[in-house]
């Protein structure tokens, strides 16, 4: 069985997929299974929902959306199974989708049923019994048997032979076949796995070289369009006013330059394995995801309140967390809780020692700094079985807000809540906490790395 699912409003209306799987991922991030525009349709979360088959039944599941799920109208509050013809819709005025079920016609049924017939037996062949050798004749003489019969007997040996010789010819290269067989079978295994790390890298790179290019080009639209108005305008008071915005604007280039100009390959490298994706259950069965990064080799990591606090004041009955690269999956409880900030620290219950981030700043940043965030802002659209790993996203600070808040020009989305903020120097100088809305993720607010520190027990243990 299978099923179809077709875009019927938003910016891909009239993309229509046709699946035969279990999972089907949708949402705004580029690897889901059915995905939406990630500039144009923003109602919809990058990791938005899930269409799960469960033998002949398809569930549909929200997967911690912001703008919630819809059926025929009605917001799901958990898991509900769908009928032929339902409309779906991804967040208030999100795209609207069309799911059917396509059955299997009764020609591929049959033919699934037919299983060719089982190639005829032949006879087993009679080994020949050696020969005897006959008692030695009494007298010397020994009568020659006729040529054309000893001839015979010859070539039907020498064919008996090479028979015996092509069997175990055949019989040798079917093992080797099969050991070549289970090698590759191995390698390609083991080449999935390293592609799929190689992916995520590249697709973490190649969103923040687009982050970069978009910041720029929208810099650079806005610069053009303040000096055609300069050039134009003849009030002075708003001659004033325009160059003082074309002023930030040629600072946020130049930002941008520096942005560039960072090794941030090193910052990845000596980081990335200190940064996990967690998983969050609350008493209520509801589950989130999110970022956090240890600070501890004990087992100390830092994360949001909101991962792992909701709305009802409940702290999370289980925390699970698996670092970047490792398949090992950690069991972890809230160790504290800011009662005044969006901070929160975990502490793992497997022994140690755990991977850490390579230092916390503290000097705090500047406006004009670039940073780097690195996390899980695409949430768990990754290969199943495999290890998760975290992304890097480049960008600037663009102002300190009141309280040492730091508002950054950068990329991020569902599930980077928690990421640690990094600076030019590979160190953390804040955690993310989220973004403003209808931006598509390009503005994103942080809070000081020293809120957090301050929230660690005594002595860091």
């Amino acid at each position: 069985m299978k099923c179809e699912l077709e875009v019927i409003s938003g910016a891909r209306a009239g993309h229509r997929d046709t699946f035969d799987k279990s999972y089907i991922g949708i949402g705004r991030h580029p690897m889901s299974d059915l995905r939406f525009d990630a500039e144009k349709d923003l109602d919809a979360s990058a990791r938005h929902a899930a269409v799960l088959r469960q033998g002949d039944t398809y569930i549909l599941r929200d997967l911690g959306s912001t703008n919630g799920t819809f059926v025929n109208g009605e917001k799901l509050s958990g898991d509900r199974s769908l009928n032929d013809g339902d409309t779906l819709r991804f967040g208030h005025h999100g795209p609207e989708v069309v799911f059917r079920i396509i059955r299997e016609s009764h020609d591929e049924v049959v033919m699934k049923a037919m299983k060719p017939p089982e190639p005829a037996q032949q006879p087993a062949a009679r080994s020949a019994s050696p020969p005897q050798a006959a008692p030695a004749p009494a007298a010397p003489a020994v009568t020659a048997a006729p040529a054309g019969t000893s001839a015979t007997s010859i070539l039907r040996a020498e064919i008996r032979e090479q028979r015996g010789r092509f069997r175990a010819l055949v019989a040798m290269l079917a093992i080797v076949l099969i050991g070549a067989f289970f090698v590759i079978v191995w390698q390609n295994r083991r080449s999935s796995q390293d592609l799929a790390t190689t992916v995520a890298v590249i697709d973490s790179l190649r969103v923040e070289l687009d982050s970069i290019r978009a910041i720029q080009a929208r810099t650079d639209s806005q610069a053009s369009r303040l000096r055609q108005l300069l050039a134009t305008e003849r009030n002075p008071g708003r001659v004033r006013q325009l160059r003082q915005e074309l002023t930030l604007v040629e600072n946020r280039s130049q930002n941008l330059a520096q942005v560039a100009a960072v090794n941030w390959n090193a910052v990845v490298r000596s980081n990335r394995a200190g940064v996990a994706i967690i998983f969050v259950r609350f008493p209520d069965s509801s589950m989130w995801s999110g970022t956090a990064f240890g600070v501890t080799p004990s087992g100390l990591m830092i994360t949001n309140r909101h991962l792992v606090v909701n709305n009802q004041g409940q702290r999370a009955a289980e925390v699970a967390v698996q670092f970047s690269g490792s398949l090992e999956v950690h069991p972890a409880r809230v160790e504290r809780v800011s009662p005044s900030s969006d901070i929160a620290v975990l502490r793992l219950e497997s022994t140690g020692p755990h991977p850490v981030v390579s230092g916390i700043s503290t000097t705090p940043p500047e406006e004009g700094d670039p940073i780097a965030l690195i996390g899980f802002p695409l949430g768990l659209d990754m290969p199943h079985g495999q290890a998760p790993t975290a992304g890097l996203y480049t960008g600037s600070v663009s102002r300190i807000i009141a309280d040492s808040l730091l508002q950054l020009d950068a990329w991020s989305g569902t599930g980077a809540s928690g990421s640690p903020i990094f600076d030019r120097n590979g160190r953390v100088v804040g955690v993310e906490f989220g973004g403003q809305r209808d931006t598509g993720g390009r503005v994103v607010f942080g809070l000081p790395i020293s809120r957090a520190m301050a929230l660690l027990p005594a002595g860091g243990n």
